[in-house]
């Protein structure tokens, strides 16, 4: 994945915000907190999509520090969301 072929969609930004969360729940979030957190970051993120297409010309910037964050998660929030959902396979 690169940036000139990351799209800034619906899809994407749901997965930023379950990364996003999980790295929230690390630091012992809990309970309706996180639940304001997630909902605060899902608003955050549409947002700044929003402003994305209104503003065309921030479009490379926006998609640049989401890919940046995509590729933080990658390294801390998915790995681990993944990992403690799936089991390993014993072979």
């Amino acid at each position: 994945m690169d940036v000139e072929n990351f799209v800034l969609n619906s899809t994407t930004l749901l997965i930023i915000v379950f990364g996003l969360v999980e790295f929230v729940k690390t630091f012992g979030i809990k309970g309706n907190l996180l639940r304001i957190i997630s909902m605060s970051i899902g608003i955050c993120l549409a947002v700044i999509f929003k402003l994305s297409q209104l503003y065309p010309s921030w479009s490379p910037w926006i998609d640049l520090a989401t890919f940046g964050i995509v590729i933080g998660l990658t390294a801390s929030g998915i790995y681990e969301f993944l990992n403690g959902r799936f089991p390993k396979n014993k072979i």
